[in-house]
């Protein structure tokens, strides 16, 4: 069988890519207005006047770790470990240690105890840099979409709006 040149896989990439970011936005949106959470959050907001994006504050949080991550599947998973430390850096110090205790033990209950004390010190590490640099964003994120660009992803971020005490 023949062997399909690079330049050639290269298109067929570009061509099922979503060319439109907007329109991935609105896909996300639509998703999410129909997901297990859109009764507590009805009547989103894009990019509400006054807030950051969170898009960019997330890929602003994971920055000094995204050249490490190469494929869809590893930037997901980066992303999905980033919002897990966001969101515990959010809570009390109690809640925050029996919400990681319980992530470690659940959700990575099969894996090796290395992978699970690996995950932890990442956590702890992305909580201390929440803490240290974006200590005055108290917005949590609820979900998050990535799409695939062609030659880059694009990040869409559902998140709360700051609470009133917060700004």
């Amino acid at each position: 069988m023949a062997k399909r040149s690079k330049g050639f896989s290269e298109l067929l990439k570009q061509q099922r890519a979503e060319p439109d970011p907007q329109k991935a936005l609105e896909k996300f949106q639509a998703k999410f207005s129909q997901g297990a959470l859109s009764d507590r959050f009805a009547g989103m907001v894009m990019n509400p006047a006054g807030e950051a994006k969170m898009s960019e504050v997330l890929e602003n949080f994971v920055e000094p770790y995204i050249d490490s991550v190469k494929t869809r599947s590893e930037h997901e998973k980066l992303f999905g470990i980033a919002i897990i430390a966001w969101n515990l850096a959010l809570m009390s110090p109690n809640k925050q240690q029996s919400m990681l205790d319980r992530f470690i033990t659940q959700d990575l209950a099969a894996s090796d105890p290395l992978i699970q004390q690996d995950t932890k010190k990442f956590i702890d590490e992305l909580i201390a840099r929440k803490q240290a640099l974006f200590a005055d964003n108290k917005r949590y994120i609820v979900d998050f979409q990535l799409q695939d660009m062609g030659k880059e992803f694009h990040l869409s971020v559902a998140s709360t709006l700051n609470p009133p005490d917060a700004k």
